[in-house]
């Protein structure tokens, strides 16, 4: 859990009593007479400064990040359309697909209605179901990820079949039936409600679609690792999320340290890592909002200021934050770009 031999249970004392702050409890976790080691740490940036706003700006010009109903990742001539938009920029290509991802997540909220809207949906359904137009197509006349047109068909289907059911979300019965359908995790479902053709337009929808379906193939377990093995090599003591999880605390960082650590001469008491880029624009900025609301939690919660690291690195409309925002610095090369 730490890089030392800190017990468990002298991190649970922090939340024995409900009435007991995480932040009082950080003043008496070394109660035992061991005293917080002061830790110093030098962050050399993995980039010379934070992405400045203008770049983002000019990116989002250019016009290349995102075309009508496309929501897969990019290949061939098209990844290699922004890859020498972002050379030409200075950014990376991690930093552009971040900044689209969000992009288009913001879209397919938007865009979300066309498949609510019950005269809408019923005319999704006969494109696909009667006229059978491909969900490709669908996907562009209704600028909506495959696969969420894909459910919103399904889960009509579902539901005319088995009324008892009642809702298609996913932690009820109708949503569970048709997550297996999504998934294919059971034959007898996919068999049951889909068409030899259907099967094959939601397949070749997957492979097409990173917005509306979502696999956890890509963990970030070995990234967390990075930071870890980074505060054990400085003799650092942590807890991590799972720990906090474990002893009821309601906000949970990846890492509470518990030594007074200093990251570039500011005092940091916890650290969240993230795996994409915090952009500035303003289009995207719903995603940063949040970032930043998760760091006052979590200020509010143990009593001090932290660090977020953002493993694409960040925009500079971040660096007058009262949170440390960080790049990758010594845990990954993510920002050597070579052509």
């Amino acid at each position: 859990m730490t890089a030392s031999s800190l017990s468990l249970a002298a991190v649970a004392f922090i939340f024995v009593s409900a009435q007991t702050t995480a932040a009082a409890y950080l003043d008496h976790i070394f109660d035992s007479g061991t005293k917080r080691v002061k830790r110093k740490i030098t962050w050399e940036p993995a980039a010379y400064e934070p992405v400045p706003i203008s770049k983002e700006i000019e990116l989002l010009r250019k016009d290349v990040l995102i075309r009508r109903g496309e929501f897969g990742k990019l290949y061939g001539s098209r990844q290699l359309e922004v890859e020498l938009e972002c050379c030409e920029l200075g950014l990376t290509f991690q930093q552009a697909l971040s900044i689209r991802k969000q992009l288009l997540i913001k879209k397919a909220r938007m865009n979300h209605w066309k498949l609510k809207e019950k005269d809408s949906l019923k005319g999704v359904i006969s494109s696909f179901q009667t006229q059978k137009k491909s969900l490709a197509e669908i996907a562009v006349e209704l600028d909506l990820p495959p696969v969420s047109i894909f459910r919103a068909i399904m889960a009509r289907r579902v539901l005319e079949r088995h009324p008892d059911l009642q809702a298609a979300n996913r932690r009820r019965p109708a949503g569970k039936v048709l997550q297996s359908i999504i998934f294919e995790d059971d034959e007898e479902y996919v068999d049951t409600f889909l068409s030899k053709w259907e099967l094959e337009e939601l397949q070749s929808a997957k492979k097409r679609d990173m917005i509306g379906y979502v696999t956890n193939s890509t963990s970030p377990q070995d990234w967390e690792n990075e930071l870890y093995s980074f505060l054990d090599g400085h003799g650092i003591n942590y807890a991590k999320e799972e720990d906090l999880k474990s002893m009821g605390t309601k906000s949970t960082p990846d890492c509470l340290l518990l030594d007074d650590v200093s990251i570039n001469g500011r005092k940091v008491r916890w650290i969240e890592f993230k795996s994409y880029y915090a952009s500035g624009l303003r289009e995207n900025w719903w995603f940063t909002k949040k970032l930043l609301a998760q760091s006052k939690k979590y200020e509010d919660e143990f009593g001090g200021e932290g660090a977020i690291i953002m493993k694409s690195g960040f925009s500079e409309t971040l660096a007058s934050s009262s949170t440390l925002f960080l790049d990758s610095g010594p845990l990954s090369t993510d920002f050597i770009c070579i052509y």
